[in-house]
């Protein structure tokens, strides 16, 4: 779509469907009572006619957000003259997400206010279902206006709100043909690198969905070709690297494109790495030559390696090639390189191996596996030495769990690395004989990640049998909920190797006058798999264990246990969106196509809302001994003022002292905060999201999630630009230090809160 049209879009609908300000009230009195009454509910305030005082008003809204009532942020507040109090009542509605805000949503996208227009684009972005088309007129006629005013020439501070990228983005969530061609014809005209870089990353969320047209994909390597050295172009690249494939008439030029970007110092220069993987074969020698040259961030460097790793046997024959290339530069193995972040490309490279590493990575394998072990030191350095020997011994072993190179790698005979090595080996082939015996010891592992991963492949290993849904039914009734979780993750993945040929149809095959068997014959669910599942449901889990309690839900719909019907039922009225979300999904599963689990509604005899804490009064800046790293982490409250304060009272109070780091992907993420170790639990209490249309930089925190509103405790540290994070997680502030020297298994050791 072209700026003509899109501006003629935006005056059609200025005049038909009143997108623009205006201070006049709803007309139903009704909605307008029960708001003030939401609102005393949940502020528990005073308020004058709905109006109060401006500290009051704003305390009233971040009640009403944080409750996820819309009703409770009055009309009056979200039409008031005061433009603080707009942004907060515009930015509750667009947290709080409800269907019912979307007339305002739609009013205040016309707003003078270019916050409170990123605030009604980013809601209306959420709620594009059904009405796709609809949203993308109205958003492109705002674009067209905010394109004509000086809106998008004024420069967005750190964390602030930028209306013309919020609007863009929008646009991308909807998706559909006629979203991408608005945002193809926004790109061809954007007038500046900061515009350019917004409607890339828009077309890159209708990329992971789509395929793009011929036409689309002209206009962004075009704007590469125009652009190599500049964040449009090389954000250009990134929505080609969100495709599944590019196209094969589109591989050279998107090669030479990726070439150029490369070839420019950038912070963005990681988006050419994605569009050189999805280039294919013709892409590899290239991300060969990436992962070792040493002008690239390492963060790159390792984006390189993983990619190698997901392109296939033609992709790790590459990686084997880099490895032999990197284990020839000594100094490489040596403790200072393996106490910094090379010892997370390194890792990357083996990773990308795969299960059956080529040949040709033999003789380097070999001299990672011998690689000498330091003594054991608060630094981790030793941990990561047996990292690489026991991930280069599994390689080599192929298969061969009881190789002498396996159950040496690790000095510790009882140690992770090693038990995660023969874990891996053990699964090359089948469980079966002496293999079924060491499976067995490995799923009852004190280490809670071997004991998570043997459970995740009981039910690919079928040969198991009854010794593989015994392990599911232990694994049920352990006090870990991250365990529970994977043995309730399993069994709904594959419900087929858990259920059993039911009585009447074993009867019926030793009963010769029988009819043949059907090719769906009927099954029955164990009794002790059921009793497990049901005792499991019945558990008062804490109130941060989502991602437990909704699993099991799961489990028991996959199964057709007799009871989910009502462990489904009660789940429709739980207080968290995300368990009532799964809950809708077991009852439609059930049987019942129009269930819905709404919000539930407030009552006289319901719980009083726990207080909000109090906002920080500034960024705080949070220290963190880590080895011999001294990071921090500076938290923000202006975007998420109830996270930021949760983490650093959780700092204050030791929370973090002694928490491993559970999560590293090199290039990707650091991701800490789960006393379990294994991402599934939390401090005991849920933080509702505080989700924003801002970007997700380097050295960017925000908070970890498994689904809406399941925060608690676990906090993520990016490690390069990753657009497709932004607006799905709450950014709750940015880190200082090298970051990217973070090995999985490493050590919180002090924390200070510097007031």
């Amino acid at each position: 779509m072209s700026l003509v049209l899109a501006r003629a879009l935006a005056a059609a609908l200025a005049v038909s469907a009143g997108l623009w300000p205006s201070c006049e009230r709803p007309a139903s009195h009704a909605a307008h009572a029960e708001g003030q009454a939401d609102a005393a509910r949940a502020g528990g305030l005073a308020v004058d006619g709905g109006r109060g005082s401006g500290e009051n008003v704003i305390d009233a809204i971040a009640r009403a957000e944080d409750e996820r009532r819309a009703t409770a942020v009055l009309p009056e507040w979200r039409s008031s003259p005061d433009v603080r109090v707009r942004r907060r009542a515009v930015r509750a509605l667009a947290r709080i997400a409800e269907p019912g805000a979307d007339a305002d949503l739609l009013r205040l996208l016309g707003d003078e206010d270019p916050e409170v227009v990123g605030w009604a684009a980013y809601g209306l972005g959420w709620g594009c279902k059904g009405k796709e088309d609809e949203r993308v007129k109205a958003l492109a006629a705002r674009a067209a206006t905010l394109a004509e005013s000086d809106a998008g020439d004024v420069e967005t501070p750190r964390g602030g709100i930028d209306a013309p990228g919020s609007v863009a983005r929008a646009i991308g969530r909807c998706g559909g043909a006629l979203g991408e061609a608005v945002l193809a014809g926004l790109l061809r005209t954007a007038a500046s690198d900061d515009e350019g870089e917004a409607v890339a990353y828009a077309l890159a969320s209708i990329a992971a969905r789509r395929t793009l047209s011929d036409e689309t994909l002209g206009v962004l390597i075009d704007r590469v070709a125009a652009d190599p050295a500049r964040r449009a172009g090389a954000a250009s690249l990134y929505a080609i690297g969100r495709l599944d494939r590019v196209p094969e008439p589109w591989t050279a030029r998107v090669l030479d494109a990726a070439r150029g970007v490369l070839a420019q110092p950038s912070p963005l220069r990681g988006f050419a790495v994605r569009a050189l993987e999805k280039s294919g074969d013709s892409g590899i020698a290239d991300l060969g030559r990436a992962v070792t040259r040493t002008d690239l961030a390492p963060a790159d460097r390792a984006e390189a390696a993983r990619a190698l790793g997901r392109m296939g046997a033609p992709g790790r024959e590459g990686a084997a090639s880099v490895l032999a290339r990197l284990v020839q530069e000594h100094a490489l193995l040596e403790p200072p390189a393996l106490a910094s972040d090379t010892f997370n490309v390194l890792l990357a490279v083996l990773q990308a191996l795969g299960p059956d590493a080529p040949k040709p990575a033999d003789a380097a394998l070999y001299v990672l596996a011998r690689l000498p072990v330091p003594p054991a030191d608060p630094t981790g350095l030793a941990r990561r030495a047996v990292t690489l020997r026991c991930a280069a011994a599994t390689a080599l072993a192929r298969g061969g769990f009881d190789s002498e190179l396996v159950t040496k790698c690790d000095p510790d005979p009882a140690g992770e690395a090693g038990e995660r090595a023969r874990l891996t080996a053990l699964l090359r082939r089948p469980l079966v004989a002496e293999r079924r015996k060491a499976f067995r010891a490995l799923a009852a592992s004190t280490h809670v990640a071997v004991r998570e991963a043997a459970i995740e492949a009981v039910v690919l290993h079928p040969e198991l049998e009854e010794a593989g849904r015994a392990i599911l039914v232990q694994a049920l009734g352990v006090p870990e909920a991250g365990v529970v979780a994977t043995a309730a993750q399993a069994i709904t993945q594959h419900p087929e190797h858990v259920l059993t040929l039911a009585k009447s149809e074993r009867v019926a095959a030793l009963d010769p006058r029988a009819p043949p068997p059907s090719a769906h014959p009927a099954m029955d669910l164990p009794s002790d798999l059921a009793t497990a599942l049901l005792h499991a449901l019945a558990r008062r889990w804490r109130e941060d264990a989502v991602e437990t309690r909704t699993a099991l839900l799961d489990a028991a719909v996959a199964v057709s246990l007799p009871l989910a019907r009502d462990a489904a039922t009660r789940a429709c009225t739980d207080p968290n969106v995300t368990v009532r979300e799964h809950a809708s999904r077991a009852l439609r599963a059930l049987g019942a196509p129009e269930a819905s689990c709404p919000t539930p509604a407030v009552t006289a005899s319901a719980a009083p809302p726990k207080p909000l804490p109090p906002p920080l009064a500034h960024p705080t800046r949070v220290a963190f001994d880590i080895g011999d790293r001294k990071l921090a982490i500076v938290f923000e409250p202006d975007l998420s003022p109830v996270a930021s304060s949760r983490f650093v009272a959780l700092a204050r109070a030791g929370f973090y002292k002694g928490i491993v780091v559970h999560r590293v992907v090199p290039g990707y993420v650091v991701q800490f905060g789960d006393p379990g170790a294994d991402g599934y639990g939390g401090s005991g209490d849920l933080l509702r999201c505080e989700t924003s249309p801002v970007p997700f930089g380097p050295l960017d925190v925000g908070v970890a999630l498994a689904g809406r509103d399941t925060g608690s405790s676990q906090v993520f540290v990016t490690l390069a630009r990753y657009p497709k994070l932004d607006g799905d997680y709450a950014r709750v502030g940015r880190a200082e230090g090298d970051w990217g020297a973070v090995a999985e298994g490493d050590v919180i050791g002090e924390v200070k809160v510097e007031e």
